[in-house]
């Protein structure tokens, strides 16, 4: 008998690390981040490309400020 409590304790905790890891990461997809903005489109006349050169998924001019996202 205590073989099969063996199992299932294991089972239970590969199912709770597993419910635990799905929790995290689809809070983690969730969360919205604002904008960064670095300075003006008269600095950074192509702010697109300016953002993606530092590691963001693009940008775009917000009023008269080149802001990431």
């Amino acid at each position: 008998m205590s073989g099969y409590s063996q199992i299932w304790m294991i089972l239970f905790k590969v199912l709770l690390i597993a419910t635990i890891v799905v929790v995290i990461s689809s809070g983690v997809r969730s969360q919205h981040v604002s904008p960064t903005c670095h300075g003006t489109c008269g600095q950074f006349p192509d702010c697109d490309a300016h953002c993606k050169f530092i590691g963001y998924v693009g940008g775009k001019c917000a009023g008269t400020l080149c802001c990431c996202s």
